[in-house]
């Protein structure tokens, strides 16, 4: 028979939590109540008032999982009474000083967010470890952390489901009997569920005699049956995969996708989480294989990890490095670190994922080694050999000009500069400037932000400066037209396939020839995928499939017949009806129609090109 709680034993649960966890308990309420006070204000962050609720609520999040941790590095280390306040004292003090590191909302920006996540990502890995910061005691570490994963996921569904029990009171009450529920009401009440109620739900089921769950060999068969039979297949199943793409790209000697970074660390995590669900069953006669498959998943990661560092490290190698490139960097030598440890290692020491994580977590998070700091520094010396190279950065000093460079390299100094300004590190260019970087920005030119006021203030000119403002103007660059739509539904019938086209043309040459500099052009049709190639000079473009020229798109007649037509006051965009920004084509018995939303026509000295175009292709065989 199940034993239903009584409200005195509720009751006395409730205050148990409290007295093991009060501070935990705290920051649950006040994380709780800033969002309701936010949400009932509404959330104008720029308010000074509101921004302080907001750093509350960061800060109360933060002490949520933090206070746990101590409490039970405490309760594990048999601290007294005194000892544990102290060291609640502490922890204490530890968020009250991350509070005064958050930035104004006027400096609030992703680095900012970034940061507070790897400080939220630590303190969930300090609650896995810290009662077991000792050697050994490895199956009581792994008991401990079961529960936690399985408390989780019933305090969540309880969670959820009571509040759509209520939500859909509420509901019921405004519709049937007309009493009015304001939308605010569904909110605080998901507040109140997930915040408070969640938490104790939660922190009552934190196991208190951590002693006995090094006995404890229990296993939970649902556990077993979901990761034998759900996630190990899926982990085979991406594996095999990823195995077949990296002989696909060794056979064509191709660069992976930038994309596959992803995958290669989401299968890896997939995998290593698998082999932690199961890792007590390991030495029973019957599960002999999860050796086997332990040993050569890590084996197998190997190959993998080579793909994810091609992958990142050539894009390092063209762009630099960036926060998202530098965390999948950090992710990589820690697979491989993790990798060689359990194939290598006397001791299967499972506390040492965690306890890994939680260091690289706090090491990325500040300081020199910190994903910010070395990226703003590649960054910075990036642009740096950009300008050097172009003559703008010499001995150190920007200096003037009025030579012309290409857009590509207008590209990137105006992305890199624009990188900096939104991470609040373009004082680092200081040096390079006799003149106050500040002075340049407000007093001298003006502009909007401090990215346009020093491109100005270098003088360089190019086409892509020209297409955003008239100070930038040269007599060899002269602006033709820009052809648009306003946005609609597309009408498919009669097609039989469908796919997105954006083009985009950085460069120019006289050459009379096929380039592909641009970039890859392409549209799907079928099972074929079809590339569009400039021919530099007439406006033309070939439409190819298996590097073969299948039809010569005259798209340049198209575009100014258009802006001949529509063009009648000389505007910079000229609107054109939607049904007469289709072009068609017909090649090998397929029907090519194309829909654009936007064609971007430039011109260098007499000879005009696509810059971009964007929209749709549809296509059906005859």
């Amino acid at each position: 028979m199940v034993k239903v709680p009584s409200l005195q034993s509720l009751a006395q649960e409730t205050v148990s939590v409290i007295k093991r966890f009060p501070l935990s308990v705290l920051s649950a309420i006040l994380l709780t109540f800033s969002f309701m006070w936010l949400t009932h204000e509404g959330w104008d962050l720029k308010d000074a008032e509101k921004f302080f609720l907001a750093k509350l609520s960061m800060c109360s999040a933060l002490g949520l999982s933090l206070f746990i941790a101590t409490a039970l590095l405490s309760e594990a280390k048999g601290h007294s009474r005194n000892a544990k306040i102290i060291v609640q004292l502490i922890t204490l003090g530890l968020i009250v000083a991350y509070y005064f590191t958050i930035d104004n909302y006027e400096n609030f920006n992703l680095d900012s967010f970034t940061r507070f996540s790897l400080y939220i990502i630590a303190t969930h890995l300090f609650v896995a470890f810290a009662a077991f910061t000792g050697p050994n005691r490895i199956n009581g570490f792994w008991q401990f952390n079961k529960t936690l994963f399985l408390r989780g996921l019933l305090s969540g569904l309880y969670t959820c489901v009571l509040y759509g029990g209520i939500a859909l009171a509420f509901w019921l009450l405004d519709d049937l009997l007309h009493i009015s529920i304001i939308y605010t009401k569904y909110a605080y009440t998901w507040y109140f569920l997930s915040g408070i109620l969640n938490t104790f739900i939660f922190l009552g089921g934190v196991p208190k005699d951590l002693t006995q769950l090094e006995a404890d060999t229990s296993y939970p068969k649902g556990l077993k049956a979901f990761t034998q039979f759900v996630l190990l297949p899926l982990v085979t199943l991406y594996l095999l995969i990823l195995y077949i793409y990296f002989a696909k790209i060794v056979i064509h000697w191709s660069l992976p996708k930038g994309y596959i970074s992803y995958l290669v660390i989401s299968f890896s995590i997939m995998g290593i989480l698998s082999l932690l669900l199961i890792y007590p069953l390991r030495n029973m006669e019957e599960n002999k294989w999860i050796k086997i498959f332990s040993r050569w998943f890590y084996v197998a990661l190997y190959p993998l990890i080579v793909l994810l560092g091609v992958s990142i490290f050539h894009r390092i190698s063209e762009y630099g490095i960036t926060e998202h490139r530098y965390f999948i960097l950090v992710l990589a030598i820690w697979l491989v670190f993790i990798a060689a440890y359990f194939l290598f290692g006397k001791k299967e020491n499972i506390k040492i994922i965690p306890v890994t994580l939680f260091l690289l977590a706090i090491i990325t998070s500040a300081g020199p080694l910190s994903a910010f700091s070395v990226s703003h520094h590649s960054q910075k010396n990036r642009l740096e050999k950009i300008l050097t190279a172009n003559g703008i950065l010499v001995n150190n000093r920007i200096v003037k000009t009025n030579k012309a460079i290409p857009d590509t390299v207008s590209d990137d100094i105006n992305s890199i500069l624009r990188y900096m300004e939104n991470a609040h590190t373009i004082d680092l260019l200081q040096p390079w400037f006799t003149q106050n970087l500040d002075s340049i920005h407000v007093d001298k030119w003006g502009y909007a932000n401090k990215t346009d006021s020093i491109i100005a203030f270098m003088g360089y000119t190019t086409s892509y400066h020209n297409r955003h403002s008239s100070s930038y103007s040269s007599p060899d660059y002269e602006l033709n037209s820009s052809i648009s739509q306003y946005r609609s539904s597309t009408n498919v019938k009669g097609f039989d396939y469908y796919s997105s086209l954006s083009y985009s043309f950085y460069g120019f040459n006289d050459s009379t020839k096929m380039d592909t500099s641009g970039g890859e052009n392409y549209f799907v049709a079928d099972e074929d995928t079809l590339y569009i190639i400039p021919y530099r000079i007439g406006f033309k473009y070939a439409l190819q499939k298996h590097n073969k020229t299948i039809s010569v798109l005259e798209l340049g007649k198209f575009a100014t017949s258009l802006h001949s037509k529509y063009d009648t006051n000389g505007s910079y965009y000229t609107y054109v009806p939607p049904d007469k920004l289709y072009y068609s084509d017909t090649a090998e018995q397929v029907v090519y129609r194309f829909n654009f939303r936007l064609i971007d026509v430039r011109k260098t000295g007499s000879i005009s090109y696509i810059y971009t175009m964007e929209g749709i292709v549809l296509s059906k065989h005859l």
